[in-house]
């Protein structure tokens, strides 16, 4: 959970390119256990205003309001003002960056905590959504659990109606905090034009985790779930690449490092495990993964598990008390994951030939063919009983 201490930051996106000329600046969320690191400076970065708190320091979920920056190795303390809504706050830092470097090659991430909790919305959003219909996907408290795992029985055991009323608060407040970051984008893109930049700035909107809302009885993060390992991934780059164009590569965070390195020309060490995404995005690419592991370690509730998703299916492995748990998906025909497959036996098959490919990539060295997991061919499935791929 505290992933900042142990990361090896002395090659990184931001290294690669200050050693290339760039101009880097982080304004926002460093990532967990950060708190540990103030008020250092990871290597890198010539502009570094991150919050200290990051929602892992114990008892500290100041992040809206009341929070602290380290501030180019300096710790600066902010207040409950409207202008200390960092949101707001980090996208003023974030337009000053770019007018300032407007001339030179930079690279800048905006990072603002919203909509992580306690989500608490800016002021002139607050109530905004509340009249928003609640959440109901078909896997919204499922009815019928009795081949999940024992975490997921445990969850519809316990939910109670004031359980999900609280859930549906949550995705509010959620929602109304994305309002000021969706005012931060608008502002951004607005400076980039003004500037005389569009065309020549690669804009990447993504996320860090996904979320669930009382899907399979669940709300947060950590499960193994599509709501929870899918984040968004919106690129724009005009004269470079199509526009309006939806892709069905299976893209990972991974890939974001070798996507900046190579639009700006910048080598890429061996070792590391994402690819660019250009050319999945642009259309010239010849080969891409058709599967990837997903894991975690767990949380209160759930447990530590890996997972295999391929562009169809999806093996998921839960570390339980009595040994291994699994579900088996298929996503083409059940993506919101009701009908667990892996006891089936008419998917038998499906289940041993997954089962060997995770354990090929667990197995893998960082950076090696097999992690990256690029293939020119689709990895052989077998087709289930009395019927065809």
């Amino acid at each position: 959970p505290y992933g900042a201490v142990a990361f090896p930051d002395a090659s990184t996106l931001a290294v690669w390119l200050s050693r290339a000329g760039y101009r880097t600046a982080l304004f926002g969320k460093y990532m967990n256990g950060n708190f540990l690191l103030a008020p250092t400076v990871p290597p890198g970065w010539d502009t570094w205003q991150t919050f200290v708190q990051d929602g892992d320091q114990p008892g500290s979920d100041a992040v809206y309001y009341d929070y602290t920056l380290n501030e180019n190795g300096t710790l600066i303390p902010y207040g409950h003002a409207d202008a200390d809504y960092s949101t707001d706050l980090l996208k003023k830092r974030t337009l000053r960056f770019i007018t300032a470097n407007a001339a030179l090659p930079f690279f800048v991430v905006y990072a603002p905590f919203a909509p992580h909790q306690p989500a608490i919305p800016a002021a002139r959003h607050a109530g905004r959504f509340a009249s928003l219909p609640p959440w109901r996907p078909p896997s919204y408290d499922e009815a019928d659990v009795s081949d999940k795992p024992d975490w997921v029985k445990f969850m519809a055991h316990i939910t109670t109606p004031a359980g999900n009323v609280q859930t549906d608060v949550l995705r509010q407040h959620q929602l109304e905090t994305l309002l000021a970051v969706d005012e931060a984008v608008a502002a951004l893109l607005a400076q980039l034009e003004a500037l005389g930049l569009t065309d020549d700035t690669l804009v990447v909107f993504t996320s860090d985790n996904g979320f669930m809302w009382g899907e399979h009885w669940w709300w947060s993060k950590w499960a193994a779930y599509e709501e929870s390992i899918r984040v968004p991934l919106v690129i724009r780059w005009p004269g470079h690449m199509p526009v309006a164009v939806s892709r069905p590569e299976l893209a990972l965070n991974i890939d974001l490092a070798p996507t900046f390195a190579e639009a700006a020309g910048v080598p890429v060490p061996p070792t590391v495990d994402g690819q660019s995404l250009l050319p999945a995005v642009d259309g010239t690419g010849t080969t891409w993964r058709d599967d990837f592991v997903t894991e975690a370690w767990g949380a209160i509730i759930v447990p530590p598990y890996v997972a295999l998703r391929t562009t169809r299916w999806k093996l998921i492995r839960d570390t339980v008390r009595q040994g291994i748990a699994e579900e088996l998906y298929d996503l083409s025909i059940d993506p919101y994951e009701l009908d667990n497959l892996a006891q089936d036996p008419a998917f038998a098959g499906v289940r041993a030939t997954l089962s060997t490919r995770l354990d090929e990539l667990l197995a893998a060295p960082p950076g090696g063919p097999v992690a990256s997991s690029v293939r020119a061919t689709p990895l052989p499935i077998p087709a289930p009983l009395g019927g065809s791929e």
